[in-house]
Order: structure tokens, then C-alpha cells, then sequence
């Protein structure tokens, strides 16, 4: 699925939900890109022969929101979370690299029997951090960005601003988002701020406004 959405754009897939119908896997998703066709990808999709139904339900400025009717074919990472009563929480792609998955798992046990399972069916899959229902929660509620910052952090980093060399410089970032270099600046700056606050100091505070 993957690589059907994604393949050969700089299209940005994030999934709001996955729901299990029956024998079926339900994708709600939101598509935007640089050079994102909405006909070229509706068309694409569809040719597909696992997808027997795609809907357009929304459209937030450049972003879309789509529903995806899809028969799965045989697939161990998707046979794996079902066997080890795994759900999808957030799964994210972008531009043809890795896809990035939030996995909830009932106990450890069941998180145990995913990862022997995915050793043995060759599913190859990099494990991150390991968080209870409880630690996330508090994670997620300590994130206090404003809009403003989250949307020039989460475009400097897809753009690969904060990699070495950068292959696009600050100014056109700021043209991107229509705002003077020194306005982006002091976003990400604050952002940066903000985050590193509360990832290495624990420390939740009220976002600085622009």
C-alpha cells in the first residue's frame, strides 16, 4: 500500500485511522505534496487491483482526505498484527522512504510475539521507543508547539533543511510559507526550543506565540 501511494511523488501520506472490516483493511488518510495531482493519484489508486473503492471526503487548503476500500493481499507485517492483537494508532510516509508506524499492543507479551514474528516471516522493521498507554499520553500532552511553529518544523524537516549539506536554504523555505526569512527563523528557533525543553528537561510550559 505503501508504495502505491507513494511511489514516484513527493506526495506526504499520514493516516488518520486503520480500521479492520471483516476481512478488509479501511485506510482514512490526508495526501499533500509539492507536485501532488489529485486526478494523476485518484486515477493511479484506482487501477490497482487490491483497491475496490476509493472517496474523496475533504479538503483542507492543499490537503485531501480519502477513504480507502482495500483487499489486502497476504502480507506479513498486516498478518503479524493481527495474529498479535496489534493495532495501527498513526502510520506516516513520505516521498518513496521508510514509513513511520505508532503500533498499540494489549502487554508486552503481545509486542514479544510481533517482533518473533516479524524475525521469522523476514518482516524487517526497526523498533523506536516503547512507551504504556499512560507515558504516551503524557508525551503527547506535554508537546505544546504552536501551529505556527509545527508547520515550519514539520516543512523544514520534510524539505531536509536540517540535514548537512541542506538542500534548501531558509529563504526558500519562507517563500514557501509566504512569510519573511526572519518570521521563519524565530518559529523554528522557539520550536526547537520548545521541544528540546521538553524532551531533555521534562519541563511543559505555554508555547511563545510568533
Amino acid at each position: 500500500m505503501g508504495e502505491l501511494l507513494t511511489v514516484g511523488t513527493t506526495t506526504h501520506i499520514e493516516f488518520e485511522r486503520v480500521v479492520p472490516v471483516g476481512g478488509n483493511v479501511v485506510p482514512l488518510f490526508w495526501v499533500w505534496g509539492e507536485d501532488f495531482d489529485d486526478e494523476e493519484f485518484e486515477r493511479r489508486v484506482r487501477e490497482n487491483r487490491h483497491v475496490t473503492d476509493l472517496s474523496e471526503l475533504d479538503r483542507i487548503e492543499d490537503r485531501i482526505l480519502y477513504l480507502l476500500n482495500w483487499d489486502v493481499p497476504d502480507e506479513a507485517f498486516l498478518e503479524g498484527l493481527q495474529e498479535t492483537n496489534g493495532i495501527i494508532r498513526n502510520a506516516e510516509g513520505y516521498d518513496g522512504e521508510d514509513w513511520s508506524f505508532e503500533l498499540l499492543f494489549p502487554s508486552y507479551d503481545d509486542l514479544s510475539a510481533f517482533h518473533n514474528y516479524s524475525l521469522n516471516n523476514d518482516v524487517d522493521y526497526t523498533l523506536g521507543r516503547v512507551f504504556t498507554l499512560r507515558e504516551a499520553g503524557q508525551t503527547q500532552s506535554a508537546v505544546s508547539l504552536t501551529d505556527e511553529q509545527r508547520e515550519a518544523l514539520l516543512l523544514a524537516l520534510q524539505r531536509g533543511y536540517f540535514e548537512s549539506p541542506s538542500p534548501v536554504t531558509l529563504t526558500e523555505l519562507a517563500e514557501e510559507l509566504d512569510i519573511s526569512q526572519q518570521a521563519l527563523s524565530e518559529r523554528i528557533r522557539r520550536g526547537n526550543k520548545t521541544l528540546l525543553k521538553q524532551t531533555l528537561l521534562d519541563v511543559e510550559e505555554t508555547p511563545d506565540r510568533d
